[in-house]
Parts: C-alpha cells; sequence; structure tokens
C-alpha cells in the first residue's frame, strides 16, 4: 500500500486457447506471475517484488492485491541499464540449469501473426529462425524474468538505485542472454530511446551480464549471451518492430 492507501489490482485469467493452437500451445502457465510473487525465491542485490497485500484464488482467476509503487522520475542512463544486467544476470545464476521451456518455439510454432515471417524485407532471416531456435536451445538455460524491459523494472522514489520487478511471466528457462533482449528493446519499442542509441547500451549490458552470472559462480562465455540475447531478440521482436528497430535486430540476428 502506498503511502496515500492506494493499491494495485491485477486479475490473471485462464486463456481460451483455440483449438487449432491447442497442442502447441499446451497448458499456458497463466498463473507463473502469482505463483512467482508468492514464491521464496530470493532476488538478488537491488531487486525486490512488489509488496502482496491480498490474493483472491477463484480459480479460473486470480486477484492480485500489490503495493502502489512510487515510481522516481529518472531517466535509464548507461549506469542504469548496467545495474539492471548485472542484476539479471544474477537472477539467472541463481535460477541457471534444467531444459530448454518452450516460450521461445510456441512464439514460433504458433505465432498469431505468423504472416510476419514472410514479411519480405524479413525473408532471409524468417528462413533462419528454425537453425537459430536449435542453437538457442543448445545454450545453457536459465530463469529469468522473461519481459525484462525497462517498463516492467520500476524505479522506486525511495530508493532510486533499485528496481520492483512486475509482470513476471511465463516461468521456464530460456537461453542464458535472452533477458537482455527486452531491456534493452523496451525502450525502443515505446519510442522512447532512438534506435542509433542501441549498441553501445548492448555492449554495456552483455558485459555487465556476464558479470552477474560471474557472481554467482556461473562460468558462460560472452559469445554464449550474445546468441541468447540477439536470437531471442529474433524470434520476439525482428518481425513486427517499426521498421528501423526490426532493420537493426535482423542485422544483429543475420550476424549470429
Amino acid at each position: 500500500m502506498s503511502a496515500d492507501g492506494s493499491v494495485f489490482v491485477k486479475v490473471l485469467r485462464r486463456p481460451r486457447i483455440p483449438a487449432a493452437l491447442a497442442d502447441v500451445v499446451g497448458d499456458f502457465p497463466w498463473r507463473d506471475e502469482a505463483d512467482f510473487l508468492l514464491s521464496d525465491f530470493a532476488l538478488p542485490p537491488g531487486m525486490r517484488r512488489p509488496r502482496v497485500l491480498r490474493v483472491d484464488d477463484l480459480g479460473d482467476r486470480v486477484g492480485l492485491w500489490l503495493e502502489d509503487v512510487r515510481c522516481a522520475a529518472v531517466e535509464w542512463d548507461l549506469p542504469r541499464f548496467r545495474r539492471a544486467a548485472l542484476a539479471l544476470g544474477r537472477w539467472a545464476g541463481r535460477r541457471f540449469g534444467d531444459a530448454p521451456g518452450r516460450a521461445l518455439r510456441v512464439l514460433y510454432e504458433a505465432r498469431l501473426v505468423r504472416e510476419a515471417f514472410l514479411r519480405p524485407d524479413c525473408s532471409p532471416l524468417a528462413a533462419r529462425i528454425p537453425e537459430i531456435l536449435a542453437r538457442l536451445e543448445a545454450l545453457p538455460q536459465a530463469t529469468g524474468h522473461n519481459d525484462a524491459c525497462p517498463q516492467n523494472l520500476l524505479v522506486p522514489r525511495d530508493d532510486p538505485e533499485s528496481f520492483v520487478v512486475i509482470d513476471v511471466g511465463w516461468q521456464c528457462p530460456n537461453p542464458v542472454g535472452a533477458d537482455l533482449g527486452q531491456l534493452l528493446v523496451g525502450l525502443a519499442q515505446a519510442g522512447r530511446m532512438a534506435v542509433a542509441d542501441l549498441p553501445p547500451v548492448r555492449e554495456a549490458v552483455i558485459d555487465a551480464y556476464l558479470e552477474g552470472l560471474r557472481l554467482e559462480n556461473r562460468s558462460v562465455s560472452r559469445e554464449d549471451v550474445v546468441l541468447g540475447c540477439d536470437g531471442a531478440l529474433a524470434v520476439r521482436s525482428a518481425f513486427h518492430s517499426a521498421p528501423e528497430l526490426a532493420e537493426y535486430l535482423v542485422e544483429r540476428a543475420m550476424a549470429l
């Protein structure tokens, strides 16, 4: 609860999966955010969950009554990106290993905008997606945030050097480095960051993420983290981003 007594209420609802996609999507983990918020997983230093004030479990719906986080009016400068990436690396290091999850493959196999894979400007990359998916699944895996864009890493007014993590969704292992993708492009997708500013941020977050892994005693090569970041972005974002960002993501993916 905030100082003015306000709360943030979020309702999770069991989705209706079209019959044509049921075999691909399977049992969609729609309750994962509630399970994460109520879990005893220790987030790395500098990160915390919003306080859970109440949970209404109605079977096919879950109502979450959460702290209404008051956010600081700060910019996402390079040091803030580095701090976020370091913490995400530590998060991955704490939930490291296991077989690949299905999130990225479901995005490809059950994509509602499958036609995007056939766009003329993306066709060379589209042809490589099955190969890239196979390489991603061969990487070390870790269960991280899974949508760690800056918009989901709130900067609280009372501690602006830290993050309150929200919208922690599909909790399954993903390729190491995958969380960096949404961290990198989230603001650009929202029109709040120039695509031309992405390259130095990308280099900085990869190095910081690797340092986070090392702090958790995980040994992963930089090449693997680059593949996890750029490859996951190819599947998630290259085919439905605005043209300038899509061009950048396609270029990065084709260089893998």
